[in-house]
């Protein structure tokens, strides 16, 4: 992905930046930068297929980067005998005509059927440690760790009054443990010059995703509701500034222990003593470090829910219902 500048601390509800400006924090902290780099692979009308008598071709430097989808970093695969160029799909996606499969963690790539001998491909493809979409889970993963200690408020108007109906589908911020509805309004009608309202107390929720309304059918079908709740983040572009930092500690704790993983799994590699070496458990004690940063940083962060509700409880009971 393109990197995208920091943004500059701003006091607002969210920084509404891309994505790609957190992989690039991560990268760097990795000191993990794609590269691209250029192939020739010469056809020997067997090989370039998945069956018995033929094998996937594999680039020389996995990972690849990217994917099939527009501005990704696509791969690039040109018939220079036939002056073809193929089109890139994603494993497991079978190719077609003039297609060809990638399978971006093992570099290997493979067609709908075995080229023909002494054709020359060029390849070109973009090679990394981690590709971006490893380091976007991780940080999205990040993003759900900081829930119910730090979350957002936000608002929803998509629920209209049904005729006849008392339960109501609540939007998926709010079908979270742990969510809480702070302030329920209605508009009858729902029209710009007419105001949301505080509705009337005596709502339920019905397990975590179904709202129970006794009062709905005093109003007409016209009526909209405005919910009020404190919720999960649902995407990196929600975070505020003071929060920015966060999803990239967790995802650095949880990217660097996979490496020590993977220098188990190569115990028949010779190790390495020199500048190129790296002494067992190092990536899991880093790794240690930034869960252990996420965990002070979040605790000295976490705030309690708001705006603070101005509707009027019930009882004792109702309230509960919340906590």
């Amino acid at each position: 992905m393109p990197a995208t500048p920091v943004p500059s601390p701003a006091f607002s509800s969210a920084l509404g930046a891309a994505d790609s400006t957190w992989i690039a924090e991560v990268r760097d902290a990795l000191e993990d930068y794609p590269a691209w780099r250029g192939e020739q692979w010469t056809a020997d009308g067997v090989n370039g297929v998945n069956t018995a008598q033929g094998f996937p071709v594999s680039v020389q430097f996995p990972k690849i980067n990217g994917s099939s989808a527009a501005g990704d970093n696509t791969p690039l695969f040109y018939d220079v005998t036939a002056a073809q160029a193929y089109t890139v799909v994603d494993y497991p996606t079978a190719p077609g005509a003039n297609q060809v499969q990638v399978n971006y963690d093992t570099g290997e790539f493979i067609f709908s059927a075995a080229p023909t001998a002494g054709h020359v491909f060029d390849v070109s493809y973009q090679t990394c440690k981690w590709r971006d979409k490893s380091i976007l889970a991780a940080l999205m993963d990040g993003v759900r760790a900081l829930f119910p200690a730090r979350g957002k408020t936000n608002v929803a108007t998509s629920i209209g009054i049904v005729v006849n109906q008392w339960d109501y589908q609540l939007p998926g911020w709010l079908a979270v443990p742990d969510s809480r509805i702070v302030q329920i309004e209605i508009a009858d009608p729902f029209i710009p010059t007419e105001p949301f309202r505080v509705a009337p107390a005596g709502e339920e929720r019905v397990g975590l995703d179904m709202l129970h309304l006794p009062w709905a059918q005093s109003y007409s079908p016209t009526a909209r509701l405005r919910l009020t709740g404190w919720g999960p983040y649902l995407r990196l572009a929600d975070l505020e500034w003071q929060v920015y930092n966060l999803p990239i500690y967790y995802a650095l704790g949880v990217l660097l222990p996979k490496r020590e993983i993977k220098r188990i799994r190569e115990d028949t590699v010779v190790p390495l003593s020199s500048i190129g070496g790296a002494q067992p458990t190092l990536h899991m004690q880093t790794g240690d470090y930034w869960a252990r940063r996420f965990d002070a940083a979040l605790t000295s962060l976490k705030r309690m829910p708001g705006p603070s509700s101005k509707r009027p409880w019930a009882s004792r009971y109702q309230r509960m219902r919340y906590s």
